[in-house]
């Protein structure tokens, strides 16, 4: 369903009747943002705002997926309590949907604060699928040798956040793999060796890149999170970004 229909929303609530509702829609390419940012407000500020708005009317508990882009990647990896400072659309308007939804809700969302997230998905669209498919065709991998963050499998952020559900946690945390200084070269090289693993034959070429020629929104440099807070409350062994599900294959 479209969530920003609010009386198809506020139907669906009234029939399924749940205790909670993870909000993990948005426009999320921070190009597009930064074309168009009446899109962005209304998919990343005032949506998830009225989703929180209609939990709170109804006792829900109301999940918000956020993003490590409400920092200015300056001084990476960020704590929780870390000042945002984003340097793009999209950054400034995660940042705010932030504010709205915890006032919202009288403080009681869940804030979940995410970075390079990767996984298993139909349409096949994160960048460990990117760099499959340029592997599988012999292309090269332009990957930045200079912007980081923590490769962060999605399978943990859902644990992660079922344990946050079921022992009534609130506020900002973040959700975030191992290794927060990877950079995407980095990352694409894992990528290429787990599908070693896989049994696929290495063809991709690894290209440093330092430019941004073509990027319209900035991006920050070390845009790492992290995750001392999640790990004291739940510890958790994370996948490393080699750990390519058979999927993959």
């Amino acid at each position: 369903m479209d969530a920003a229909d609010e009386p198809a929303l506020a139907d669906l609530v009234d029939k399924v009747s749940p205790t909670a509702i993870v909000h993990a829609a948005g426009y999320t390419w921070a190009d597009g943002c930064e074309r168009d940012p009446d899109r962005s407000w209304a998919e990343n500020v005032a949506q998830p705002q009225a989703v929180a708005q209609l939990c709170a009317r109804h006792g829900i508990a109301f999940v918000h997926c956020s993003s490590a882009y409400v920092f200015s990647g300056d001084a990476g990896p960020y704590e929780e309590d870390a000042t945002p400072a984003p340097v793009n659309v999209y950054g400034r308007h995660k940042h705010e949907a932030e504010k709205r939804v915890l006032a919202a809700t009288g403080g009681s969302a869940l804030v979940l604060r995410l970075v390079h997230v990767w996984g298993v998905e139909a349409k096949m669209k994160n960048f460990a699928y990117q760099v499959r498919r340029a592997n599988l065709s012999g292309e090269e991998v332009v990957a930045s040798s200079t912007h980081s963050g923590n490769p962060t499998w999605a399978g943990d952020i859902a644990a992660w956040t079922l344990a946050l559900l079921g022992s009534q946690c609130s506020g900002i945390w973040h959700l975030a793999g191992d290794h927060p200084e990877t950079t995407r070269l980095q990352w694409a090289g894992s990528i290429l060796d787990g599908l070693a693993d896989l049994g696929q034959p290495r063809r991709a070429k690894l290209v440093p890149s330092v430019a941004t020629s073509g990027v319209v929104a900035p991006r920050p440099r070390h845009a790492g999170l992290a995750t001392a807070k999640i790990q004291a409350a739940f510890p958790r062994r994370c996948r490393l970004p080699r750990e390519l599900p058979a999927e993959f294959a």
